[in-house]
């Protein structure tokens, strides 16, 4: 019984959890391409031709398993890299990692754009917020 949720627990990592870090380094490179040049300079993270190659190697890296599936090429490549595409793929996961947390959150307040809207005083509805039917 312990083996076979061992056996699935290591089927999710090794099937879904290289698609699921592509979708998230992909997520990633589609904001990066969404922004500003300027944007990336007045923030000193580096420009957004550096994070644009950053992000679609680690999109590329982390595709490579979804690839196998293809088969030829693809499929010996990523047996032969096996424990080399962990490395890099980890190296793939910090990087997006590090461009969601850092500089994607500096370029949000750059640009003045929040993901969802904040409750509390003087945001949103809340109570202290503008729609508080109060005048």
């Amino acid at each position: 019984m312990l083996s076979a949720g061992f056996g699935s627990a290591m089927w999710f990592l090794g099937e879904w959890l290289p698609r699921l870090l592509c979708v998230f380094a992909l997520l990633a490179l589609l904001d990066a391409a969404t922004t500003r040049e300027d944007a990336f300079r007045a923030t000193d993270k580096q420009t957004k031709r550096f994070w644009m190659t950053v992000l679609s190697l680690a999109a590329l890296v982390t595709a490579l398993p979804s690839l196998s599936l293809l088969g030829g090429g693809w499929a010996t490549l990523a047996g032969i890299l096996g424990p080399l595409w962990f490395i890099c793929a980890l190296a793939s996961l910090v990087a997006t990692i590090v461009y969601y947390v850092d500089v994607r959150a500096t370029l949000k307040q750059i640009r003045g754009r929040r993901s969802w809207p904040r409750r509390g005083p003087g945001r949103g509805n809340g109570p202290y917020g503008p729609f508080n039917g109060r005048r």
